[in-house]
Formats: structure tokens, C-alpha cells, sequence
């Protein structure tokens, strides 16, 4: 039986309400800015620019805008896929084809999601890589989300699958340290307006 401590479910829910407060402070041309900077670095990485098929989300309660870097995945003939949740009692994420012709909805997270039918699931080791949202990543990878999980489920035994997650953050994101629960996915990467970050 797992527990999170009082004290590290504080201190990641103060995290978390602080960092989602300074990503809905940020003004619309510097939301843009940031997306066309990010659009760039992940172009001029060698691991973004030679995928073909990435996993993707679309922007949601002050994340990075990714209709930029979506719309240049098409236009590179890149396939993009993007998350619909086929399970929140299991917290299961399944990807499917988003395309300039996809119709969406909202989940009930009033979250986007393309509608799909069932030929068009893919597995998941048909993504060579998947672009992730998070709220704040420390130094050493560990990704803090908006407390769901689904990410955490699906990024099990990522090195196994052969895929590779990217998280996309602003660079005030990025702190020194969060609280490690047994759940926690850390990421050997994130993108930013200003670097890339490595990590072990």
C-alpha cells in the first residue's frame, strides 16, 4: 500500500496552484513568442527533426501553445497523434491521428479530443516519440502534471516501448526540486523558449 505524505502532497499541490497561476499570467504575444522559440529548438534537434510519428497535446489552462510546432509537423509530413482518455478508472491515454481535417470535442476535463473510430487507435509503440504537457520539472526529470496520472500510466516503461518523451514547459517551470512519489515518470528531456534540458 502506497501513501503520499501530508507534507509532500502540500508542498506538490503549492507547486502546482503556483505554477498554473504564473502560466495564465503570461500575455498572448508572449504565449506566441514562446511557441515560435520552442517551434525552432525542437526543429534544430536532431531527435525531433528525424521523427515521423509524435505523440502531441493541445494547449490547455496556460500550457505552451502547440498549434505552431503541430502545424509545421504537417507541413514537414510528419504524423501527429494526439491523447484521448479511454479509461479514467484506469487512467489509460490512448493516441490517435489528428490531421487538419479531425473534428474535436471537449472530454470531461474540457480538455480537446479528436474524435475517432476504433481502426484509427494506434499502439503505442508506433510513436517514435511523444510530446509531453507538465506543470514543473525538477533538475534531476521528475514531471509534476495537473494530478491525474494518465501520463505517468502511459510513460511506463517508455525505454521498453522505444519511445521517447519530450516535455514542453516554460523555462520558469523548471525547478530545483519536487517531492518523488512512487508514480512519478521522470523525463530525459525538456524543451523550452530558451534550451534544451537533459536529464539522467
Amino acid at each position: 500500500m502506497y501513501n503520499i505524505s501530508t507534507k509532500s502532497f502540500t508542498y506538490r499541490k503549492n507547486i502546482r496552484s503556483y505554477m498554473r497561476i504564473l502560466r495564465n499570467s503570461i500575455d498572448l504575444t508572449s504565449k506566441y513568442d514562446a511557441s515560435k522559440k520552442i517551434l525552432n529548438i525542437a526543429f534544430n534537434y536532431n531527435v525531433f527533426y528525424n521523427a515521423k510519428n509524435i505523440g502531441c497535446f493541445l494547449p490547455f489552462d496556460g500550457e505552451i501553445n502547440t498549434y505552431p510546432l503541430i502545424l509545421e509537423m504537417w507541413k514537414q509530413k510528419k504524423n501527429v497523434f494526439l491523447p484521448v482518455i479511454n479509461s479514467f478508472y484506469l487512467r489509460q491515454l490512448i493516441f490517435v491521428p489528428f490531421t487538419p481535417y479531425s473534428v474535436l470535442y471537449y472530454n470531461k476535463y474540457n480538455i480537446l479530443e479528436p474524435f475517432y473510430d476504433i481502426p484509427n487507435i494506434f499502439s503505442s509503440s508506433y510513436l517514435d516519440l511523444i510530446i509531453v504537457p507538465l506543470v514543473a520539472c525538477d533538475q534531476t526529470g521528475i514531471r509534476l502534471g495537473m494530478g491525474g496520472g494518465f501520463y505517468d500510466q502511459f510513460l511506463k516503461n517508455w525505454k521498453i516501448k522505444n519511445i521517447i518523451p519530450i516535455g514542453l514547459a516554460y523555462d520558469f517551470q523548471i525547478i530545483n526540486y519536487i517531492p518523488k512519489e512512487y508514480w512519478d515518470i521522470a523525463l530525459p528531456i525538456v524543451l523550452t523558449p530558451k534550451k534544451i534540458y537533459f536529464f539522467n
